[in-house]
């Protein structure tokens, strides 16, 4: 008999010893717990594909699609276009808008200058003048008031004839007067001056008002202009062509077509970055020990398992989840060199290695 014969007759026998012993024995032996998991060398989960840089693309004017060169799923590069506008009409829209504007700062720059522009007929001057003459006049009125009192004694006790008290009237008249007349000149003077005062101040304020308000028309129409240009300032805007800002990208859930007009109240596609792919699979708790960011992932697409792409685990969540009654723990894994074919939102196997 070999020593092989020999060795498994041998462990036959011990098996059936503890088996017999076992049955025996009313004391119930503990089993050491061995731990499969340092056996695996690949570990299996199940991934869905997402984009780490992906957009709504929204054109955000009025243009008609004169043309959609990009197909649903297509993979494109920097620069391809994805749709082509008509734009010349918005563009007239914009010229319409600049030539408003020059409009805007002329009317502005004439009412800035009206409002320079105006005078105060200002009478101060004259108002001094007067008001000086006035007060020599009442100065002598009263003296030659006080002068014909006095000849007024005298002809009333005979020292002077009638002409000469007469003629001390006629002069004090005559001071008077012409304090009266100064006076009402001085008046309407300084009536006039107030009109002038007032109509210079409604005048100055409504070219003030005026010139404001076209000053805020020219910033509103320039705001316009800015506004309107800035949204074919884009980086997805080539020309009148909707292009890809991406080196490597796939565009789909494309929603125009030839003929329609663009709207903001509308996404126009999604393009998603490919070079931006990533996986988010969930392990098992039960092996989730054994996964460490680097290791290597072999990653199968569920829509083609012909083709396998390579990636490594980036990231482990610090947090597990119950998903159907299994608990899992999220892991994102990188891919190393995504084509157009893997698009977000594909469910893949992983194989992570864990050697």
């Amino acid at each position: 008999m070999t020593k092989r014969k020999l060795a498994a007759m041998s462990a036959i026998m011990c098996l059936v010893f503890i088996i017999t012993s076992c049955g025996k024995s009313e004391e119930t032996s503990q089993v050491e717990e061995v731990n499969l998991s340092d056996e695996s060398k690949v570990i299996e989960a199940f991934g869905i594909v997402k984009a780490e840089e992906s957009k709504d693309v929204i054109i955000d004017f009025s243009a008609v699609v004169i043309d959609v060169p990009a197909k649903e799923g297509q993979h494109v590069g920097l620069n391809e276009p994805i749709i082509t506008l008509d734009l010349i009409k918005y563009q007239s829209q914009i010229q319409d808008e600049k030539i408003e504007l020059n409009i805007a700062k002329l009317e502005e720059k004439s009412a800035v200058a009206n409002m320079n522009g105006l005078t105060l007929d200002d009478k101060t001057s004259e108002i001094e003048k007067l008001k000086n003459d006035l007060d020599f006049a009442k100065a002598y009125y009263e003296q030659a008031a006080e002068d014909f009192k006095n000849k007024e004694n005298l002809f009333n006790e005979g020292a002077i004839s009638l002409e000469s008290y007469n003629q001390y009237k006629k002069s004090t008249d005559e001071a008077k007067n012409k304090m009266n007349d100064i006076e009402y000149e001085l008046k309407i003077v300084v009536e006039s001056n107030d009109r002038n005062i007032e109509q210079y101040n409604i005048s100055k304020e409504t070219e003030m008002n005026k010139a404001d308000i076209l000053t805020q028309r020219s910033t509103q129409i320039e705001y316009n202009v800015a506004a309107m240009e800035s949204k074919l300032n884009k980086p997805f805007i080539v020309g009148n062509q909707i292009v890809s800002e991406y080196a490597n990208a796939a565009v789909y859930d494309i929603k125009y077509s030839p003929g329609n007009i663009t709207s903001s109240e509308q996404k126009a596609f999604t393009i998603v970055n490919i070079d931006s792919l990533i996986v988010e699979a969930n392990v098992p708790e039960e092996f989730i020990k054994d996964v460490k960011a680097g290791q290597t992932v072999k990653i199968v697409p569920v829509a083609d398992r012909t083709k396998e792409y390579e990636g490594s685990v980036e990231y482990l969540s610090g947090m597990a989840f119950s998903i159907n009654g299994e608990t899992v723990i999220p892991v994102r894994i990188s891919i190393n060199a995504a084509d157009s074919f893997l698009l977000p939102n594909y469910n893949v196997d992983v194989y992570i290695d864990v050697q």
